[in-house]
């Protein structure tokens, strides 16, 4: 991206690119994302991860080792993991009414999915993870639901790492200081959190052994 990366260069940035709907929305003032019980029940959990596990033989493992120059948002981040297109149980989630209604009342009356469909993401080798970065162009706004995370880890592995207080700095000042800010978070079997992953830099710790985390993923646009 041709622009300007120092902090006040991508304030300028964002500030032009976000509607001030968004900026001045409920999730945006609570730090740009929020964590929430029952946005999927244990039924819809369920069913989900059916899903996923039966589609998981269609998708493709990741394996990155760099992450590349982009210091805003939509580069390729240093990852490894598998990931495979969602379903139709995914997709009544994604495209319903309710949920709709609910994302719009904390991010913004204009917001809509991406595409037809998110995906499911796999971290079940040792070391799986996702470097930090900023969503891509198309997902302004990600919510992910976490459908296992077996056995309960007691350490960081595959802990969502926010930096909430560094959304202004380039990607690559946050990754030479990585502990500074950062917001470590145990997303529970159930809970879906809603980030503005386009603003607010985050990663996936890497999965200890004998981890199995599976979440469900979906983009939406402001």
């Amino acid at each position: 991206m041709d622009m300007n990366t120092d902090q006040g260069g991508l304030r300028s940035y964002f500030l032009q690119s976000i509607p001030s709907w968004a900026r001045e929305s409920s999730l945006m003032k609570k730090g740009g994302f929020d964590i929430f019980e029952g946005l999927v029940d244990e039924r819809g959990r369920r069913l989900m991860l059916e899903e996923a596990m039966k589609l998981k033989i269609a998708g493709c493992r990741s394996e990155v080792v760099y992450s590349d120059a982009e210091d805003v948002r939509g580069g390729s981040p240093a990852r490894r993991f598998h990931s495979a297109r969602g379903g139709d149980v995914q997709d009544g989630f994604y495209n319903s009414e309710w949920t709709m209604k609910f994302l719009r009342s904390i991010c913004g009356p204009s917001l809509n999915p991406t595409g037809q469909r998110g995906t499911f993401s796999y971290y079940v080798q040792p070391g799986d993870h996702l470097a930090i970065h900023r969503d891509i162009e198309t997902c302004d706004v990600a919510v992910i639901t976490c459908l296992l995370d077996v056995p309960d880890p007691k350490g960081d592995g595959g802990r969502l790492c926010m930096y909430p207080t560094r959304a202004f700095e380039p990607l690559s000042s946050i990754r030479a200081t990585p502990e500074r800010g950062a917001v470590k978070i145990r997303l529970l079997s159930g809970q879906t959190i809603v980030m503005l992953g386009g603003i607010v830099p985050h990663s996936v710790l890497p999965t200890a052994p004998d981890q199995h985390r599976i979440v469900s993923v979906l983009c939406y646009r402001l």
